[in-house]
């Protein structure tokens, strides 16, 4: 996911916060600024327009060097056609090599413990009495599962809103300074799950509609 500069401060977890008391405590809990990473700063964009007429200049640069074996150009032309299909069948990839294997390191563990997980997270019910921590341990970490939808489900029960850019779950702190058609700007609590896994502060943040997650749970 690519992420935006944050402003980091980590919430001290003295006493168990139901996410009504999170939302009212936020800006007491958090404070300084977290810096943003941006993956577009030094990402330059690739220009296809001329790409053909490149190939087509390198390609005729190569058959006039042929040219001088050949008193046809026609055969100089077809020379280098045929060694070019040669030397690409001797360079074809090892499909075996480049697939990726996932391998999953086994842990040995007693007999009696579970194997799979409880019959009782199948049911939405239970999530209603878990706190946000565990909503969001579960949906980052059991992804495409019917237990990431409903926690999904219970995140947005609790005024979360998932970001599908930057793949992070907000919270407004308060009411919008400014709103549009097409985004939103003010105070919003994030959850940081890829590197403090805390709750974070964002000042002055615009959440454009087109990156909501608006599908209904």
């Amino acid at each position: 996911m690519k992420r935006q500069e944050k402003t980091p401060n980590k919430q001290d977890k003295t006493e168990k916060l139901t996410p009504e008391q999170i939302w009212k405590n936020a800006s007491l809990i958090l404070g300084s600024k977290k810096k943003e990473t941006s993956n577009n700063a030094n990402v330059r964009p690739v220009e296809f327009s001329d790409i053909k007429s490149k190939i087509s200049e390198i390609t005729n640069q190569r058959v006039e060097l042929l040219n001088e074996k050949f008193d046809n150009p026609k055969q100089a032309k077809e020379y280098f056609f045929e060694t070019e299909l040669k030397n690409s069948l001797f360079h074809i990839p090892d499909f075996n090599v480049l697939e990726t294997v996932n391998t999953t390191k086994i842990c040995e563990v007693p007999s009696y413990f579970p194997k799979i997980p409880l019959n009782i997270f199948d049911s939405p019910d239970i999530y209603k009495n878990l706190e946000v921590d565990t909503l969001f341990f579960i949906f980052y970490k059991n992804p495409n599962t019917i237990h990431q939808y409903h926690a999904a489900t219970q995140l947005k029960v609790c005024s979360w809103r998932f970001h599908t850019k930057y793949l992070t779950w907000f919270q407004r702190l308060e009411e919008p300074k400014l709103i549009t058609s097409d985004y939103e700007r003010g105070d919003f609590l994030f959850f940081d799950y890829d590197e403090s896994w805390n709750f974070m502060k964002k000042t002055d943040f615009t959440f454009e509609y087109k990156y909501l997650e608006c599908a209904e749970f």
